[in-house]
Parts: structure tokens; C-alpha cells; sequence
């Protein structure tokens, strides 16, 4: 570290030229990252609803487990117009010609009168496009869609396509809204908080610079992964909040100590290095723990969380280079003008600040203080015991969108079912023989049996593979592939489904969108055991080495539980409870999504560990100097709280943006990121943490003989 800071400030001007350089090479990649999202749809690699899908494709053929549902509707034709049957069997020729999809299935060509609407002017065409997994399927939207409006129709007739890859689809395509709208509210307003904090427009303008830039060769890379890996709206929203909240705290403690050291007599140039080092080496600590719970994610079998773990690496990593070359590079390179107007002030001592008066009576009171404290921690964390898991739907989108559309459309003439119906694969045993009479009539009985069942719609056999070893039965829902109802239905058809075909040498094994649905939850929610547990491991020994200590890292490993828990409690209160709700406009979900259980806690123990490593930096670098612990803890804190807070305030302005966007999923991750990071900067890092070392006293410190001589 010291070798790179000092060749850094011996060629500031190099070193600016080269940042500028690379974020002109990278700007026009993430420009174009928008246009290159898909992937939100993986399936888990090996789960039983992607080995279903991979069978259906290969008997029955590419595309075959990824139906797409369009619906067709006329203002006035009825369907039995034969002007209804000709404009369907246009649509259909357009996209067999020039999408090149393997089939369209319709009224006209397979007398299902299920696909016919309720309301005698729509129409329902399935079409099967040439795809062998979620991910091409969701590449193919796009391409059917151009082809669907190609075709030579009048403004009588309107084509939605629909279905969850679609709906997945259309949410990453516009996703790109929702950021700019929530980087419009929250950039403006990091600026006004800078600039209260420093009182100087450049002072203010540089760590804002450094997120901005950290965030465009982050995007970048992205963008660039996209040509071989599926990237997703929700690697872009986690990249782009991470980076700019990052960007923000990393350059803002750097600053702040340059600052410090110029009000204390150093020289500009004494100042940089002093603070480069000081501060770089808890940023290189803090982004350690950032990478580490992004790296957990290649523990989960999803390729799109691996695109987004590489993208969370690239911009933590871009943020703690940026920050320890570019900035001190350019505090160089300006000088005395980044303060103007209002120069810095030398503190007063530790013990007359407000935040060093606080801490004195926090350790002088403990208990007055930590039981409050603990109350409220108990409040938020009790909640999460009942924590229940929300899935995605078509109601979760913008109106705007078509697969939203389509899906409205879907509720009122057809079914709701449509948006991606139950499959099951039949096939006899043993393995590799043709499906016999007694097979089939075994089928007939179980499709009887569940054209019976109240949940669901419709039960047809969907036909017969061409070397006559497998079958389908395709149910229709009455509820969307999402909903607790459609998903306790293939629960219970994944235990009971092949009961009545067992004794005709049936099996019969459940796919479908709602199968992968409840497949993606298990994995995320069963990968917390693995995730958590190693990020915990890493943390524990980073800090060790860092802090030269047992207990200190053991305590910061607990602090930062307590918030990821609190989070948690928050977002049930909100998001499944409803408390408060009317307030942002907020439809409760009625649960939390898998997916943001799990960015939660990889995102959140990291960067709650930001505020956690600065503190105890302070502290620790005050106790090798003096060797008293509470007067340690005291200083520590009147040179940190306030900066500590102005971090916090920066990242609940950045995330709480993201919490009024549109997009249900987004705004639980950016409330639950904000609401973690205000309380850990306030209830934790300056209520229980100098309360705790107060208490502890000298066995904050304690080391094995091993690790002290390391």
C-alpha cells in the first residue's frame, strides 16, 4: 500500500490521465447495458423442475417446456368470423417466418375450444419458441414480438405476448427507468449532504465523482459479461447502489482525514499520504468484507447471481482503487482550493466534542442505555421468525409493459393459469421404452382426476413425443404461477401426482414455471447455510488481522447480525404486514422475495462492516498509542460519529431512493438497505458498540501469542 501511494503521488498527473481514460473507454459499454438484460428467469442448475425442462425439450423438441401464451383480440369481429380465423393465421405465419418459432398452436388448428376467450373476440395462440433454456427463451421475446407486429393486420386487431419469460423480459428492457428515476432523486441530494458536510463545492464534488465513476466501469464490465453470461436488472440496481454507495463512504473518510491532517499543520502533499494510509487501509479492509459476501454467491447454483457476484467484486474493487490513486492523485493536483470556501478547523479535543461527551456517558451509564437499545433491536428482529416468501408476477410490473397486458387480459377472457401452466412429464419404467396402452390409459385416469380438482381450470393431454416414450399433461390454474395457491398445488403434485399411474408403470415428474419457482426459493433460501456461515468465517479472520484482535471481530460479527435481522423484521412490518404502506403507495406484496433474503445479507455485512472498520480503525490506532481503552473508545468515536452519521445519511438517501421505484422487488431491497444502514450507523455503531467496549475494557484487545507475533 505504501509503495502504491507514493508512486501515485510522485505521478498525479498520470494517474488522473489514466482514470480519464479508462472511464472514456467504459462509458459507451454501460451506456448500452439497458439493452442487454435478460436472465431473471434462470433456472436452478440441476433442480427437478430444470432436469423436467430439459427433458421435454429433448423429446418433444427445443422450446417445447417455454410456451409462450399471445393473446389475439379484435374491437369487433367476433371469433366466429372467419376474417378472426384468417387475421390468427397470419399472426401465425409471421412468426413462424420471420421469428422462426418452432409452432403456434391455436383454436383453428387443434379445436381446443379452452383457447378460445370468454368474451367471443379473443383468441388464444401458444407459441413454441426454439429454446433450450430460460435464458434463450427470454433472449427470443423480443424477436417474436417484432414478428407479431410485422404482420399485415389493421388497427382491429391487437397481439399481446405474455407469460412469465416475457413478463421477465419486459421487466429487464425497462428496468432502466426505474434507475435513472431513482438516480435522479438520490444523486441531488448525496450533493446537498456533501456539501453541508464539507461546506465546500469541490470537497463535495469528489467523492460523488469517484462513486460516479466507480459505478460506469462497474456497469461496463456488466455489459460485457452480457455477451456470455446473463446479466440481470437486479445485478444492474445492486451494482449501481453498491457503487454509488461505496463510491460515496470510501472517498468521503479519505477526504475527511486530509482535511483533518491539513487543520492539524500538515502540508497538502504530508496530508494525502497521511490520510491515504490511514484511511486506505481500513478501505482496503471494508472492501474485503463487501467482496466477500458478493464472492458467496458463486455458492448458489444461479449463473445470473455469478454475473452480479463479478459485477459487485468489479465495483468494490474499483471503489477502493479509485479512492487510493485517483483521489489522493487529485487532493494532490488541487491543493488548498478543494476547502474553498470554509476551511477545516482543528477539533476540539476529544473529551469537549459532542460525540466524545456521548460516549463518556454511554460507558459511564451503560445499562441506561443498552437495554433501550436492545428493546428496540428485539422489535424489528422478532418478525423475521414469521418471514414468508413472496414470487413475482405480472402485478408487480408497470401497466405499461405488455406482458402485464397480455396478463390482464388473460385474467378476464381466459385464465390466469396461462401465464405459464403446470406441466407433467409422463414417461414408463422402466426408462427408454414406448408408453403403452395401459400406461395411457393410466394417464387418462389422472388427467380425469384432476380436470376434477377445484384449483385448476383445464387438464389436457398436450400430446405424444414422436418415438412414442413420452406424454404430456398440461394443467391450467385458476391462479398465477406465483400465487400460494398455484404453488401448494405443485407441492402437492410433486408428493401425489403419480399415486394412480404407479401401478401402471407410470412415472410422471412436475415442470413448469411454478415448479422452478418453488425449486429457486429452496436454493436460495438453502443456500443461507452455506453463504452465511462462510462470510462469517472470512469476515472474522479479515478483521483479526486487521484489528490484531478475538473480540473485537467477534463482537463486529454480532453487530452486523443484529442489523441484517433488524432489516429483515423492517421489511415484514412493511412488506407483508403492510404497516405504513399507504404512505409510499405501497401494495404489500405479502412476503419477501428469496432473492432479496439473500442480497440482503451479502450486501448488507459488508457494508454495515464499512462503519464498523472506520470506528474501530480510530479506536485501535488511539489505543496503540495511549493503551487506555475507554479514552481510546472515546476519541474513536469524536472523530468518527460525525462522519460516520454523514456516511449513513448518504447511503439512506442513495438506497432509499430505489425504494420508490416501480418495481416491487427493488423497493424492498433499497428500504431494507436503507433501514439497515440508518440503524446500524445510530442504534449500533454509537449506542451498543462504545457501550460494549466500554464494558469490555481491556479484553477488547486480547490476542493469542501466535496472531501478535504475525
Amino acid at each position: 500500500m505504501r509503495r502504491l501511494i507514493r508512486l501515485v503521488l510522485r505521478n498525479p498527473r498520470t494517474v488522473v490521465v489514466l482514470w480519464i481514460a479508462l472511464l472514456a473507454a467504459a462509458a459507451p459499454f454501460a451506456l448500452q447495458l439497458g439493452g442487454a438484460l435478460r436472465g431473471s428467469t434462470d433456472a436452478v442448475t440441476g433442480s427437478p423442475s430444470e432436469l423436467v425442462s430439459r427433458d421435454i425439450n429433448a423429446a418433444f423438441g427445443e422450446g417445447s417446456a417455454f410456451v409462450f401464451p399471445a393473446v389475439l383480440t379484435a374491437e369487433s369481429t367476433p371469433v366466429t368470423d372467419p376474417a378472426f380465423a384468417a387475421a390468427t393465421e397470419t399472426i401465425a405465419r409471421a412468426l413462424i417466418d420471420s421469428a422462426g418459432v418452432r409452432g403456434v398452436r391455436h383454436f383453428w388448428n387443434t379445436r381446443d375450444s379452452t383457447l378460445l376467450g370468454h368474451d367471443g373476440r379473443s383468441a388464444l395462440l401458444l407459441v413454441t419458441p426454439r429454446a433450450a433454456t430460460f435464458f434463450d427463451a427470454e433472449t427470443d421475446v423480443g424477436r417474436i414480438r417484432a414478428a407479431a407486429a410485422s404482420a399485415a393486420l389493421s388497427a382491429e386487431w391487437q397481439v399481446k405476448l405474455t407469460g412469465m419469460v416475457p413478463l421477465f423480459h419486459d421487466l429487464d428492457v425497462n428496468s432502466s427507468d426505474d434507475l435513472i428515476r431513482a438516480e435522479k432523486i438520490g444523486i441531488p441530494l448525496v450533493l446537498i449532504v456533501l456539501l453541508v458536510v464539507f461546506g465546500a463545492p469541490l470537497a463535495a464534488g469528489l467523492p460523488l465523482a469517484i462513486a460516479l465513476g466507480t459505478s460506469v466501469v462497474a456497469l461496463a464490465t456488466l455489459f460485457l459479461l452480457s455477451r456470455s453470461m446473463p446479466v440481470s436488472v437486479f445485478a444492474q440496481n445492486a451494482v449501481t447502489m453498491v457503487g454509488l454507495g461505496v463510491g460515496v463512504d470510501y472517498a468521503l473518510f479519505l477526504v475527511s482525514r486530509w482535511r483533518e491532517e491539513l487543520a492539524k499543520g500538515a502540508t497538502v502533499r504530508d496530508a494525502v499520504e497521511i490520510a491515504t494510509l490511514r484511511a486506505g487501509h481500513m478501505v482496503l479492509v471494508s472492501g474485503l468484507a463487501v467482496c466477500t459476501g458478493f464472492l458467496a454467491l458463486f455458492l448458489v447454483r444461479i449463473s445470473f447471481l455469478h454475473t452480479l457476484a463479478l459485477g459487485g467484486v468489479t465495483v468494490v474493487l474499483t471503489s477502493v482503487l479509485m479512492t487510493v490513486t485517483l483521489l489522493p492523485a487529485l487532493l494532490l493536483l488541487l491543493g488548498e482550493k478543494v476547502n474553498w470556501p470554509r476551511h477545516p478547523r482543528r477539533k476540539t479535543s476529544a473529551a469537549d466534542s459532542r460525540w466524545g461527551r456521548w460516549a463518556h456517558q454511554a460507558m459511564t451509564h451503560p445499562w441506561r442505555y443498552l437495554v433501550p437499545a436492545v428493546v428496540i433491536l428485539g422489535i424489528f428482529i422478532a418478525p423475521t421468525l414469521r418471514l414468508r416468501a413472496w414470487n413475482m408476477g405480472a402485478s408487480d410490473i408497470s401497466e405499461e409493459m405488455e406482458a402485464r397486458q397480455g396478463y390482464e387480459l388473460l385474467e378476464r377472457n381466459f385464465s390466469r393459469g396461462w401465464m405459464a401452466p403446470i406441466v407433467l412429464l409422463a414417461q414408463p419404467r422402466p426408462e427408454g421404452g414406448a408408453l403403452s396402452p395401459e400406461n395411457l390409459q393410466a394417464l387418462g385416469a389422472v388427467r380425469a382426476r384432476l380436470a376434477a380438482e377445484p384449483r385448476i381450470e383445464h387438464a389436457t393431454i398436450g400430446g405424444m413425443s414422436e418415438d412414442g416414450r413420452h406424454a404430456l399433461l398440461v394443467l391450467v390454474p385458476r391462479g398465477a404461477p406465483e400465487s400460494a395457491e398455484a404453488v401448494d398445488l405443485v407441492r402437492e403434485l410433486r408428493v401425489s401426482a403419480a399415486d394412480p399411474a404407479s401401478a401402471a408403470g407410470l412415472d410422471l415428474r412436475v415442470g413448469g414455471m411454478t415448479a422452478a419457482v418453488i425449486d429457486f426459493d429452496a436454493e436460495l433460501f438453502g443456500s443461507l447455510k452455506r453463504v452465511v456461515p462462510l462470510v462469517l468465517a472470512i469476515t472474522f479472520i479479515v478483521l483479526m488481522i486487521a484489528f490484531r484482535s478475538l473480540v473485537v471481530p467477534l463482537k463486529a460479527i454480532v453487530m452486523n447480525l443484529l442489523s441484517v435481522l433488524a432489516a429483515y423484521g423492517f421489511l415484514v412490518y412493511v412488506f407483508q404486514d403492510g404497516v405504513g404502506a399507504d404512505l409510499i403507495n405501497l401494495v404489500p406484496p405479502g412476503g419477501l422475495n428469496s432473492f432479496i433474503v439473500l442480497m440482503l445479507f451479502t450486501i448488507l455485512f459488508g457494508l454495515s462492516m464499512d462503519y464498523e472498520v472506520f470506528l474501530l480503525g480510530r479506536i485501535k490506532e488511539e489505543y496503540d498509542r495511549t493503551g487506555d481503552n475507554r479514552g481510546s473508545v472515546i476519541s474513536g468515536l469524536s472523530q468518527t460519529g460525525g462522519l460516520i452519521t454523514s456516511a449513513a445519511l448518504i447511503m439512506v438517501v442513495l438506497f432509499g431512493s430505489f425504494g420508490f421505484t416501480r418495481l416491487t422487488a427493488t423497493r424492498e431491497f433499497g428500504l431494507g438497505l436503507a433501514f439497515a444502514v440508518a440503524l446500524d450507523a445510530t442504534l449500533i455503531r454509537v449506542v451498543l458498540v462504545p457501550i460494549l467496549m466500554g464494558l469490555l475494557g481491556k479484553a477488547n484487545w486480547w490476542v493469542p501469542q501466535w496472531l501478535r507475533r504475525s
